[in-house]
């Protein structure tokens, strides 16, 4: 009955397609998109309804639905053809490119074909009347992010400067910046029109300066203490060692006066008439000339290294001190060693 009626009218003959359309596929899908497809049928046939009744805002609604569900051709470019009516002529010319683009198979309804065909039609008179609106924008320096819109639809900054396919209409082109006042203007497009706009963006005397550019403030307290030179840290090194020297020196120092006393009391207990000993006397004979060649040693090295590391004491005092006073003198030193009996040390002067 229903495909009777369908015959008897242009009305009925859209729905037919519709439906044949949708009912073609359901087999294949029958088993997980079933429901989907009947959503899409039930949808369409209410879109295209709405479309034959000159409701095309209404019908928008419905067709963008059924689309979403499942795409059929016969669905599509009544959505094309209705976007393109009220006014949404780059977005209607689009699908009704899809349309007329899509391959299809040798064994499609003819209803695809017809809506295939149907939608060549429409599109040759829709894209006549497609404005085309060319925004540039003027700011200093040139490479500053710019956003422009038009009429609420962001522009890729690929389309600014070149002409963007834009509905014929009343549009409000704004742009904007940070760190700038907003440049807007209205622009009344009409079918199939050529326009240019210019839009100049100035700094904003209000707006906060970039943190680069806030001078600097001056330290506030005691101004900074310049190090020391590098020579300072050579004068220090040298005092390092002076004292290592020292040290060493004094140990030398005290290991010869110790072991030339223990070589004197090794000496003194002998009993060998003509320097010649025999038995005790000449082992320790041996052990005081061995204590006292220790001595000798410790002593000599203990009094170069105390020397040296005198001179190098004075020295690097005098290097870190000739940036505040110039010495008058000249630092002299007198070591004198002492042995004596059951002790040894070093006595010395300055001047």
């Amino acid at each position: 009955m229903a495909v009777s009626y369908a015959s008897r009218s242009f009305l009925g003959a859209s729905l037919l397609g519709v439906l044949v359309a949708l009912g073609t596929v359901v087999p294949a899908a029958a088993q997980d998109q079933a429901e989907n497809v009947a959503a899409a049928r039930s949808l369409g046939i209410q879109g295209v309804q709405l479309a034959e009744a000159g409701n095309c805002k209404e019908a928008i609604e419905k067709l963008s639905r059924a689309e979403s569900l499942y795409h059929a051709p016969t669905i599509l470019g009544r959505l094309g053809e209705c976007q393109v009516n009220v006014g949404q002529i780059v977005l209607g010319s689009e699908n009704l490119n899809r349309v007329v683009r899509e391959q299809l198979p040798a064994n499609a309804p003819k209803a695809f074909k017809d809506a295939q065909e149907r939608a060549r039609k429409a599109l040759d008179t829709a894209l006549p009347r497609i404005g085309h609106l060319t925004v540039s924008v003027q700011v200093e320096p040139k490479n500053t992010p710019v956003t422009v819109t038009v009429s609420g639809a962001a522009v890729p900054a690929a389309l600014l400067g070149v002409e963007r396919p834009t509905d014929p209409g009343t549009h409000e082109v704004l742009a904007t910046a940070d760190g700038y006042l907003p440049a807007k203007t209205s622009v009344d497009l009409a079918e199939g029109g050529r326009q240019s706009v210019t839009l100049t963006l100035n700094p904003d005397p209000n707006a906060p300066k970039p943190a680069t550019e806030t001078p600097a403030t001056a330290p506030v307290g005691p101004e900074p203490v310049t190090p020391p030179p590098a020579a300072a840290k050579t004068g220090g090194g040298n005092k390092t060692l002076a004292f290592v020297l020292l040290g060493v020196g004094g140990a030398g120092i005290v290991t010869g006066g110790i072991t030339g006393a223990m070589a004197i009391n090794k000496k003194s207990g002998l009993d060998c008439p003509d320097k010649r000993c025999s038995g005790n006397d000449a082992d320790n004979l041996d052990s005081a000339k061995t204590f006292a060649l220790v001595s000798t040693i410790g002593f000599g090295a203990g009094i170069v290294a105390a020397g040296i590391g005198t001179v190098l004491l004075i020295t690097s005092s005098d290097s870190s001190e000739k940036h505040a006073s110039t010495l008058t003198e000249k630092k002299r030193v007198s070591l004198t060693p002492y042995v004596g009996v059951g002790n040894a040390g070093v006595t010395g002067s300055f001047w």
